[in-house]
């Protein structure tokens, strides 16, 4: 607790002190809940408290600084049993825990340029183009080349080359000597509108190094299309030697996206072998947008290279946004999965921007 507030305080000053200078600040507020989370199995059917989460982040841009500071705070159901009487709360905290703060710095970084072709970044993750998927919202982490400390070189516009290194993995805390150091590097090039593409190596001397190659086609207006090859990723539940696919298209009121990770070294790690998702938007209005999502997680086993069975777990599910104006955003929507059990949730968030 006392690291993570002389963190906060350190990139407040920071803030304050090149606040005179800044060219851009933003500040982004997210409240959201999926409510109420309804279980159906054989066993009959329950119900709980989704919990509720806000994530608050903000970001400071100079010619020569960059800052950025992102924060967790939570609530879930918990319950204490006393003599086989059950109690229920609203636990601040973990799930389950109610000692807990209910708060943590969930991301912080910087990165100071102290000349044109050079920056220096502490803490900040750089994702290469083309490793992003859209309906999961996420890029595929190889593609990171930043770290706790990184270094990022611009020799010439459009270009990036950067190396990152973890602090802990050096200077203590990991004893495994297949678990240290943790070094990264990578290339990015990005021609804006018309393609990027990036080459990542994590963790490149030690025994859990992943490697990445991505691209991204933009050179279609609407359209961006991202693929990419990483061995020994993870994904979305899927891990091992990844086959990565997102599209995005927007044409007036339609919209689509779609994502596509498959492993590909028949099954040597553990994990879904597939993820696929679709994400269709229809803009009702120009303010009002519906959308609709499906996902499909899927594990091949194999026996003696006999198949037996897919075992997917299945997703799907609807919602409604309204964008209030250029400061609010509301939304509600309801989820469900089928797999052992089929789980029905009601996702509401509302988003302030500043």
């Amino acid at each position: 607790m006392i690291k993570s507030k002389k963190i906060f305080v350190a990139l407040t000053s920071l803030a304050l002190a090149f606040s005179a200078f800044a060219t851009e600040v933003t500040f982004t507020n997210k409240v959201y809940s999926d409510v109420v989370e309804l279980g159906i199995s054989d066993e009959g059917v329950s119900a709980d408290f989704a919990g509720i989460k806000n994530v608050t982040a903000a970001t400071l841009s100079t010619q020569k600084l960059d800052l950025g500071l992102k924060m967790n705070f939570w609530a879930y159901n918990g319950e204490d049993v006393v003599a086989d009487k059950h109690y229920p709360y609203l636990a601040v905290g973990q799930k389950g825990n109610v000692e807990s703060t209910g708060w943590a710095i969930a991301d912080y970084w910087a990165e100071v340029r102290p000349i044109d072709v050079i920056g220096v970044g502490f803490h900040k993750a750089y994702m290469v183009a083309g490793s992003y998927l859209p309906v999961e919202d996420d890029e595929i982490s190889t593609g990171n080349i930043g770290s706790d400390l990184g270094l990022f070189i611009r020799p010439i516009e459009n270009l990036t080359i950067g190396t990152g290194l973890d602090f802990v993995s050096v200077f203590g805390g990991y004893k495994d000597k297949h678990a240290y150091p943790h070094m990264n590097v990578g290339v990015e090039y990005v021609l804006k509108g018309t393609f990027g593409f990036g080459i990542s190596f994590r963790d490149f001397v030690n025994g859990s190094r992943s490697i990445g190659a991505y691209f991204s086609f933009m050179g279609v207006e609407g359209l961006v299309i991202n693929a990419g090859f990483t061995y020994n990723g993870q994904f979305a539940g899927v891990s091992g030697d990844l086959l990565s696919a997102g599209v995005m298209f927007e044409k007036d009121a339609f919209g689509i996206n779609g994502d596509l990770v498959l492993d590909i070294d028949d099954g040597k790690t553990d994990g879904y072998d597939l993820y696929s998702g679709v994400e269709i938007t229809y803009h009702i209005t120009k303010p009002l947008i519906f959308g609709g999502v499906g996902t499909v997680k899927a594990d091949f086993d194999y026996d003696k290279d006999a198949y037996i069975g897919l075992h997917p777990v299945i997703g799907t599910g609807a919602y409604v946004k309204y964008v209030v104006n250029k400061h609010h955003i509301l939304s509600a929507g309801v989820n469900i999965e089928f797999a052992d059990a089929t789980t029905i949730t009601l996702p509401v968030y509302w988003v302030y921007k500043l």
